[in-house]
């Protein structure tokens, strides 16, 4: 039984943990984790060996950063009264178990994906927000979108290093960045279980170092104005909005293997504010195989799933940690050793919780006790989990699971990338293959896609092992009329005036759904550009063929610093800027008025700052 020690003014929290061990509350007693209370500067480190979570007041991120730096051992922190948050951090920490299941509601659906360039980059933050469109996802949108941008940046191109531990990207611009790839991709899970959204970003690196992430930390509150920063690590810039912007964050490093981060956000806040912080780091490195890197032709997609990504760096993982040296002059006592075999094979097989790897003829566990009860999971893409328990003998034990088929339900719509939801719970956009419903059941499934009519059907899910295809056609929606916009140079952004951009952009030549009857007002955006207002307009039901175009001119941008809001005469897409701002202008002279200041500017050719 695990033992921990927890430290803290507080009953209920020992009551809390001592459903997941033993609790003590001497310091000097050997334990698995110490859970101490922390307010103000943290005292001496306690010079423990196991790791420890740091109990801090709500809302003192100073203490929990401070607690990170001073302390070698801690690997989270959490805030007072939140004992459920605790409890799940404390079993995170000892279980040693990534990815999202234990950060969202239990039987939550957990979507993933592959990202191995930009372009992957591009789609996935399409889809993700997708999803979160049909899961009602209104508030803190922002800062979903912006965390999950610098998590991609980051993993796709500040972790990857070569065999020496060279930075592969470090001193190429980020424009010439993004044309290139390496061959290792970036697993991404999200889910929503209607509380949180929660994104997992896990490279194949593990580069990240624990003293980057609390000097970061550091450094965004004690010195806000240097905080967003990508020199070191690469990884400022996104530490900083992750913290700032997320309910947890958590960090698991496996150095040379994989770094993963998990971001929470608490969809009833109106604030968000930081609750939760883990830093797991693995104190074994692994060796590094040869990183290659090359310029990106085509999207390049892998066909491993995600259950295979994770499974294979636990290997790697275990493979390292399995090494030990023994002393020559003390005896070892007897071990067992587990070998695994799956029906199917190709598993991934958990023991006690901790990931093994695949099993497929050579997976085993060795040094394991004798005649003590293990818990042995496999998972396999298509067919039910597997809990067995197992109590191995001396020497060698071979365990063989027999693996249930699920039903597959493929479902598709014509036109394809409509959101889907399955009784009323969002699962993606078609096409999409759906393995988790019950065999022989009934279920709603409505389709529904900008500029169509939703869709909804009622299809019987296939018996076990059984593959059902479903193709929904959508009729385009009377109410939405499609406009195309057009620019001259092409390429540019598709902006509706007045609201910010999305990750779902939008860029010439492409049409866009609008509604009719309604007055619209468009914007075109390039960089390094003049932004076009385009004229409002009105589209009638029915209409086709209605088209929108605009002639963007190079310009220079003009830096406007201070403080209330300013106006640029003669750059009607610069009026009543909120300072600092910037305001792009093709070569002339304007007068910028900010109340009764006005100050006369030319632009040539170059950028320029005026501060008002």
């Amino acid at each position: 039984m695990r033992r921990i020690v927890a430290v803290s003014s507080d009953p209920a929290v020992a009551s809390a943990l001592q459903r997941i061990g033993i609790v003590e509350d001497d310091p000097a007693v050997t334990a698995d984790l110490l859970v101490i209370d922390v307010t103000g500067e943290p005292g001496p480190d306690p010079g423990v060996t196991c790791p420890v979570i740091a109990i801090v007041p709500r809302g003192e991120l100073a203490t929990a950063v401070a607690v990170l730096q001073a302390w070698e051992r801690v690997a989270g922190v959490a805030v007072a009264g939140d004992l459920v948050g605790l409890t799940a951090l404390a079993t995170q920490i000892l279980d040693g178990v990534t990815g999202l299941a234990r950060l969202v509601a239990p039987n939550t659906e957990i979507q993933s994906r592959l990202v191995a360039d930009y372009d992957d980059k591009i789609a996935c933050m399409a889809e993700i927000a997708a999803f979160a469109d049909a899961a009602g996802v209104t508030r803190n949108r922002e800062a979903i979108e912006q965390c999950l941008d610098e998590m991609l940046m980051n993993a796709l191109y500040d972790a990857p290093v070569d065999t020496r531990g060279k930075r592969v990207f470090a001193g190429i611009p980020t424009k010439e960045r993004i044309t290139w790839r390496t061959e290792q991709t970036v697993t991404v899970e999200y889910a929503c279980d209607g509380k949180r959204f929660a994104i997992a970003v896990r490279d194949a690196f593990g580069t990240l170092e624990r003293r980057t992430v609390a000097g970061y930390l550091n450094k965004s509150i004690h010195e806000p104005e240097r905080a967003v920063d990508r020199k070191v690590s690469g990884a400022g810039l996104g530490l900083y909005l992750m913290v700032s912007s997320s309910t947890q964050v958590h960090f698991h490093v496996v150095p040379g293997v994989a770094t993963e981060v998990a971001c929470t956000f608490d969809l009833d806040a109106r604030k968000l504010e930081l609750e939760q912080l883990g830093c797991f780091v693995a104190s074994v490195p692994a060796n590094r195989a040869a990183t290659t890197t090359r310029r990106v032709a085509t999207p390049a997609r892998r066909k491993r799933t995600l259950i295979r990504a994770a499974a294979g760096l636990a290997a790697l993982a275990v493979v390292a940690l399995a090494i030990v040296i023994v002393p020559p002059l003390f005896a070892t006592p007897p071990t067992a050793r587990l070998a695994f075999t799956t029906i199917p094979p190709g598993a991934a097989i958990e023991l006690d919780g901790r990931s093994l790897g695949i099993a497929d003829g050579t997976l085993a566990a060795t040094d394991l006790a004798i005649d003590r009860g293990y818990t042995v999971v496999a998972r396999l893409d298509g067919y039910e989990d597997k809990r067995v328990g197992v109590t191995p003998h001396a020497g060698g034990n071979t365990v063989t699971i027999a693996l249930a088929a699920r039903p597959r339900l493929e479902l598709d719509s014509q036109p394809s990338s409509a959101t889907v939801e399955i009784d009323r719970k969002p699962m993606g956009s078609t096409p999409l293959v759906v393995t988790s419903l019950a065999a022989g059941s009934t279920v709603t499934i409505v389709f529904a896609r900008a500029g169509y009519r939703p869709a909804t059907t009622r299809v019987q899910v296939p018996p076990a092992g059984e593959v059902k295809r479903y193709v929904q056609p959508l009729e385009p929606s009377e109410e939405l009329v499609a406009v195309r916009f057009v620019s001259t140079p092409p390429g540019a952004e598709v902006v509706r005036t007045g609201q910010a951009p999305t990750t779902d952009r939008t860029y010439t030549p492409a049409s866009v759904f609008v509604e009719a009857g309604q007055p619209h007002r468009f914007t075109l955006t390039m960089p390094k550009h003049v932004p076009v207002l385009l004229e409002p307009f009105t589209v009638t039901r029915g209409q086709t063929g209605f088209e929108q175009r605009g002639t963007l001119v190079p310009g220079f941008t003009l830096r406007l610093e201070g403080t209330g809001k300013a106006t640029v005469a003669r750059a009607p897409h610069c009026i009543d800027l909120a300072l600092p701002a910037d305001c792009v202008l093709a070569p002339g002279a304007y007068v910028v008025e900010r109340g009764a200041d006005k100050r006369a500017v030319t632009v040539e050719d170059r950028d320029l700052v005026l501060k008002l």
